[in-house]
């Protein structure tokens, strides 16, 4: 059996994206990670709904801060971490699909935030369309505990959110 060059690159795109998806992953070595028990901290969960994209929306998102990156988020997934308090820039890496030939292409957006001492944040990770040429933007909103929880129904609690669900 034959099969054509653009078949086979469609079958070897699937599976290397299904490859990607998967786990949030979380790199507890990370310097802004609060030391288990820290007294100065600030509880930040992480919310990634899921938009029902396939192909490049599987991917995690990955979350870096202080250049460094901390957080693999797979969509329909939240985790909880707990945090240095502190002004901060959080830099989100993904892949979109833009141009007119749809080409699968690597973006990068930047923030700053601020996570107080002894608070708790809620930080969901929406895709916002740009515009068929454009692709689409992953933006962090800072939510208030209702619509966390609201958000976080039907999605899988990963790390410490399984010892503090969003319920």
């Amino acid at each position: 059996m034959l099969v054509s060059k653009e078949a086979l690159r469609v079958v070897l795109a699937v599976t290397w994206l299904s490859g990607c998806a998967g786990t949030t992953s979380v790199r507890e070595s990370h310097p802004l990670i609060a030391s288990a028990g820290a007294v100065d901290s600030a509880k930040v969960y992480f919310i990634r709904p899921d938009p029902g994209f396939r192909g490049v929306m599987n991917i995690p998102l990955a979350i870096s801060f202080g250049g460094s990156e901390m957080l693999g988020l797979a969509k329909g997934q939240y985790t909880l971490l707990q945090l240095k308090p502190g002004r901060t820039e959080m830099k989100l890496d993904f892949h979109t699909v833009a141009g007119p030939s749809n080409t699968m292409t690597p973006v990068s957006t930047k923030t700053q935030l601020t996570f107080a001492s002894g608070g708790t944040q809620y930080l969901v990770f929406e895709l916002v369309p740009k515009g068929h040429l454009e692709g689409s933007d992953f933006v962090a909103r800072q939510v208030p505990r209702e619509r966390a929880i609201e958000i976080a129904r039907g999605l899988s609690p990963v790390g410490m959110a399984l010892l503090e669900p969003l319920q």
